[in-house]
């Protein structure tokens, strides 16, 4: 039994006992000290081949920066009444009609064709809301039509009882 007492136990599965490990974790704190490389650690830090990821974008400056000290925008009196008066003479862009007849010598004969199939549904469409308005005015029309018939014609069967 004495010699069981001075037996150390068989280390288990579990976390380790400090009463049985005291001269291992001695050795296992020297261990843990780290030691850097200084030399190493300069010559990796910043190499000049390698870029880290980061994208130099070439691109040139905003064109629309521009210095208020440099430029005034100041309207010219004399600049303005002479833009004027060569804009009197001609007439806004906006009142120029547009041949569109120029269009279609560039068409072909399946082109124009499309073209003209595609006016004359834009047409039917655009006049579509006007032809329903009246088709619900003709049906009202109607039907107030056979609604006075039927009125006139009961009053007639009502007045002369041989009628019916």
């Amino acid at each position: 039994m004495a010699d069981n007492l001075q037996k150390r136990p068989s280390k288990g599965i579990l976390k380790n006992s400090s009463s049985f490990d005291k001269q291992d974790s001695r050795n296992a704190k020297k261990s843990k000290e780290t030691k850097w490389d200084e030399m190493n650690i300069i010559a990796t830090l910043h190499p000049a081949d390698k870029d880290y990821g980061h994208m130099k974008i070439d691109e040139p400056k905003t064109p629309y920066y521009r210095d208020e000290a440099e430029s005034e925008d100041v309207l010219d009196a004399t600049e303005l009444a002479e833009k004027i008066r060569l804009s009197t003479g001609k007439p806004p862009k906006a009142m120029e009609s547009d041949d569109s007849e120029d269009d279609d010598e560039e068409l072909t004969p399946e082109e124009r064709i499309k073209k003209k199939e595609f006016e004359s549904k834009r047409k039917k469409h655009y006049n579509e809301y006007y032809a329903v308005k009246l088709a619900r005015k003709l049906l009202e029309e109607e039907e107030d039509e056979d609604d006075d018939a039927n009125v006139a014609e009961s009053k007639s069967s009502q007045g002369n009882p041989s009628n019916s």
